[in-house]
């Protein structure tokens, strides 16, 4: 494979002036033997990068980079984004055929022709991450040759329907599945999961064009569910009650911007999900403090909360939230009604909050003397277009906490972002 990035040399010297100056230890490891440097290239990270990079160097290099490549278990092409083609994954692929674990995430050049040379070389296969991949649109030898696969994703592929039937049926071992995004999916798809996949417990379908009665379908077959992100899916309480009802190991639910959902759902998901961990009800614009009061009461567990853009949450909602959530370590407050009262509360009670998102709130700069005294583990605190609060109080914050908006990385983790490439 071409155009690998730079690598670092292991070691460094010191300049003439004091600076630390990279040393590539490459011409010295070259001299190793080719077994030793399989061994060196396992302990320091990448194998297939650090190998193949270096072939050029020794004929010890290029044993080494067959050797490893004729063994290898674990390949990650995420480094060459933006130079892996179909030509490039079937080299890998060929070479690599005891691979268990392939991520070509992002790699947007590849087409259905890689995913055909991945499924007829790499048998064994458990864990394939395509995410990002746009070109990809057809996974049907993936269905048929990588007959034990664990983990897949799919993320924002140009698949349909028939792709994720396909998949259903035959990668039944199936317990992680990731369609956000993938936007021409639709009921008939999750159905043939639901039906297919008896042992999923992690399903994405964030961005696509599911309904309600196949949300239902889901939950009456996939009971053992563990993570369901059900974000920008035009869903209504129909489907949610019925996730409540059935999947009661639920630790991470997500509905982010569902406007067809009210506190009823919500409150049903507090009752029968007390497992929860991660709640996002961002952009739900129905939902009130009497939902999320609930949720309070219910979901000791709760770790992270989201109820960014309601202006139906005020201070009820999240003293609530303060007496109740001890566990709490991200909390997203964001364009919502509440005052200094509740960032007060929160400050005397969820000492283990890590991240707190504040902006758009029309808060004043004693919120920033009760962020400054109590919260212990906060590194992260979004006070944007608080216009209430002055520099002067916000060059009182510890140095530690990092004040600004909260970064894509950080939302990623929370929700998945916009797909804009429709």
């Amino acid at each position: 494979m071409t155009d690998t990035p730079e690598e670092h040399g292991p070691g460094t010297a010191v300049g003439g002036f004091g600076e630390e100056d990279p040393v590539d230890g490459s011409p010295i490891l070259a001299e190793l033997p080719s077994e030793l440097l399989v061994l060196v290239a396992q302990t320091l990270g990448n194998l297939l990068a650090l190998l193949v990079s270096k072939a050029h160097l020794s004929k010890a290099f290029r044993a080494a980079a067959g050797a490893a490549q004729a063994t290898l278990e674990h390949a990650d092409l995420r480094e060459w984004s933006r130079t892996v083609d179909d030509a490039a994954v079937a080299a890998v692929v060929s070479k690599c055929t005891q691979l268990s674990t392939l991520n070509l995430d992002g790699c947007d050049k590849i087409t259905d022709a890689a995913v055909v040379a991945v499924a007829s070389e790499c048998k064994q296969l458990t864990d394939l991450s395509l995410g990002g991949c746009l070109e990809i649109t057809d996974i049907l030898a993936v269905a048929v040759g990588c007959k034990q696969l664990i983990l897949l994703n799919l993320r924002a592929c140009g698949i349909t329907n028939a792709a994720v039937v396909a998949v259903a049926s035959g990668c039944e071992q199936l317990t992680e599945l990731d369609l956000g995004g993938c936007y021409q999916i639709t009921g008939a798809a999750v159905v043939a999961v639901a039906s297919g996949c008896k042992q999923l417990t992690s399903l994405k379908l964030c961005f696509t064009g599911i309904t309600d009665a196949a949300v239902v379908k889901l939950a009456s077959r996939c009971k053992q569910l563990t993570t369901l992100d059900l974000s920008n899916c035009g869903l209504t309480d129909a489907a949610v009650v019925a996730v409540a009802s059935k999947c009661k190991q639920l630790t991470d639910l997500s509905l982010g911007n569902c406007l067809g959902i009210t506190d009823v759902a919500v409150e049903k998901v507090a009752s029968g999900c007390k497992r929860v961990k991660s709640l996002d009800l961002s952009q739900c614009e129905n939902i009130t403090d009497a939902a999320v009061v609930k949720v309070a009461s219910k979901c000791k567990q709760l770790s992270t909360l989201d109820v960014s853009y309601n202006t139906g949450i005020t201070d009820v909602a999240v003293k609530a939230v303060a007496s109740k959530c001890k566990q709490l370590t991200y909390l997203n407050l964001c364009s919502t009604g509440i005052t200094d009262a509740a960032v007060v509360k929160l400050a005397s009670r969820c000492k283990q909050l890590t991240t707190l998102d504040l902006s758009y709130c029309g808060l004043t700069d004693a919120v920033v003397v009760a962020v400054a005294q109590g919260f212990p583990q906060l590194t992260w605190l979004d006070i944007s277009e608080c216009v209430n609060i002055t520099d002067a109080a916000k060059a009182n914050i510890p140095n530690i906490i990092r004040v600004g908006p909260i970064s894509q990385a950080v939302r990623w983790l929370r929700k998945p972002p916009v797909i804009t490439h429709w």
